[in-house]
Parts: structure tokens; sequence; C-alpha cells
């Protein structure tokens, strides 16, 4: 006797649009929200309290952009505007503050709502992009820095120097490109270590902090040699400076034993607005000027 078969019946399940984009609005971590054409609030989503403490209370029926920083409002207002007149905006950034103060970058979408064919307010999404803004911008930080010391790595240092020639031009200013080299890091590096020689770098740049401006340029251009840019009112200048950095070097120095005086040799060339020339080549002069005093020293 054959067994009897029972068909299963696929079973179908009926949800109600509505209900489904009910549900993703309210449990969406996406900021949501709408205004009427006056830009006031309308209607926010529950995130707005999970994540920065609002409630509907403190934010309904106030324009969004009394809850943005002023720079980021002002460009929040331009997008509303542009939206109240059917257009579309994608990617907008700007600045939030939460109920605590504290800033929240956002990445904003915006679209107009329509009522038949006329425009009645906006709707819009945003997402927090704090956390990778902050790693983006440590990232660049740091590819554009030396590791060791904290000053501008080399290629950092080329881009920022070529923006310094267009201001020199500019204000007929000359320009002045030091380059600095530790003497007998090698030495250093061999009798009293690695480490030893590291914390020479890491002294030698603060040094160079110490005596240059925030304006100026600084950088540690490979090895035990750094580079400094700088804008210098005269040409005779250079004197000026190097006489304040040799005066450092002995300020450092003082008190110090013999055997781990720190010695630095300079070499400085001038960039002349006047008679301009490739940053390279000044590098270049710099760079042989100071192997110069290093050979002066060693002789």
């Amino acid at each position: 006797m054959g067994k009897k078969v029972i068909k299963k019946q696929a079973v179908t399940t009926s949800v109600d649009n509505d209900d489904l984009y009910k549900d993703i609005v309210l449990s969406t971590n996406t900021l949501i929200w709408r205004t009427d054409t006056e830009g006031r609030l309308t209607f926010l989503n529950p995130s707005w309290t999970r994540g920065y403490g609002y409630d509907d209370g403190s934010m309904l029926g106030k324009p969004l952009s009394d809850f943005l920083m002023s720079q980021a409002a002002e460009h929040y207002i331009n997008a509303f505007r542009n939206c109240l007149i059917g257009e579309s905006i994608t990617g907008l950034e700007t600045t939030f503050l939460s109920k605590k103060g504290e800033e929240i970058d956002l990445a904003m979408n915006m679209v107009p709502v329509y009522d038949a064919e006329d425009i009645v307010g906006t709707q819009g999404s945003a997402f927090d992009v704090t956390e990778q803004k902050h790693a983006d911008e440590m990232l660049q930080y740091i590819s554009a820095k030396d590791e060791l010391t904290g000053l501008y790595n080399l290629h950092t240092f080329m881009s920022m120097t070529e923006q310094q020639i267009k201001s020199a031009l500019r204000e007929k200013k000359a320009m002045l490109i030091i380059y600095a080299g530790v003497d007998g890091m090698e030495a250093i590096n061999e009798i009293q270590g690695r480490e030893s020689g590291d914390r020479v770098l890491v002294d030698v740049a603060d040094i160079l902090r110490k005596t240059f401006r925030e304006a100026d340029i600084l950088a540690r251009s490979g090895g035990d040699e750094f580079v400094v840019s700088t804008l210098v009112s005269s040409k005779d200048h250079d004197k000026l400076i190097m006489d304040r950095l040799n005066e450092s070097i002995d300020e450092y120095n003082s008190g110090k034993e013999e055997e781990i005086l720190l010695s630095v040799s300079f070499g400085g060339a001038i960039y002349d607005p006047e008679d301009p020339t490739s940053i390279n080549e000044v590098l270049s002069q710099a760079d042989e000027k100071m192997h110069d005093v290093k050979e002066s020293k060693r002789g």
C-alpha cells in the first residue's frame, strides 16, 4: 500500500508597507527629520534622543539650523533654500551640537516634500561621521609628520614651501632655507645606543621649535638632518637667525658634560623673489653649505 503524500502549502505573510517603513524609521540609527517651508522641524525619529540627548519637545517647532555650529548653519540654510525650489541635497557636511554641547560631524541628505505639485517642506537624513572624520584627520596627520620628532616629513615640507614661495612673491620677501645636521650621529648611536640617538633627534626638533615661529616650516628631512624655511625681511637676516640657532645650542649644552655635548651644523640659502629659482636648487645650496660646515669641524 503506497504512502499518502501530503503536500505542504506555502505560507505567505502580508506586511503592511506603512508599518514596515515606520519600523525602519523608528529603529534606525540614521537621523531623520522633516521641516515645513519655514524650516521648522515637524518630525524627528528617536535617534535624536538615543544618540544626542534631545527630546521632541526641545527641538520640534525650531529650525534645525539652531542646533548647528554657526558656519555649518549658514551652509545648511543655503541648502535648505535650494531644496525648497526642488533641488535634492546629497553629502552636505555639517556640524551638529548635542544636548551636552559635543560637536558631531554629520553627512546630510535632504529632499523636497511635495503635496501634489507644491513643495510643503523638506525631509532629511544624516549619518554620524565623527569617528570616520577623526580617523581621516589622524591618518592625514600621520602621513604628514615624522613619527619620531613630530615635525613635518620632507614630502609635506616641499608642498608647504611651494605655498610659502607664493607668499614670498606676493609680499616681496626673501625666503631662507636652512639645513641642519647633527654632528657625530653615528658615534652617538654606536656608543650611547639607538635610544640615546633618538632622544638627541627629538631634542634638536624641540630646539628648532623654540627658535623659529609657528608660521615657519620645520621638517626632518631624514636620518640626522632637518630643514627649515622661513620668510625674512632682508637677505642679511640669515646671519641673525644662524646666531640665534647657535645660541640655542649653547643654551642646551649649558652645564652638560663634554662627552654628551650636542653639536649641530647649519647651512643656509636664500630664495630671492626678484631672482627666482627652483626650490630644489635652493635646498641643494643649503645642504651643500651644511656639509661644508661639517667637514670644517672634522678638519
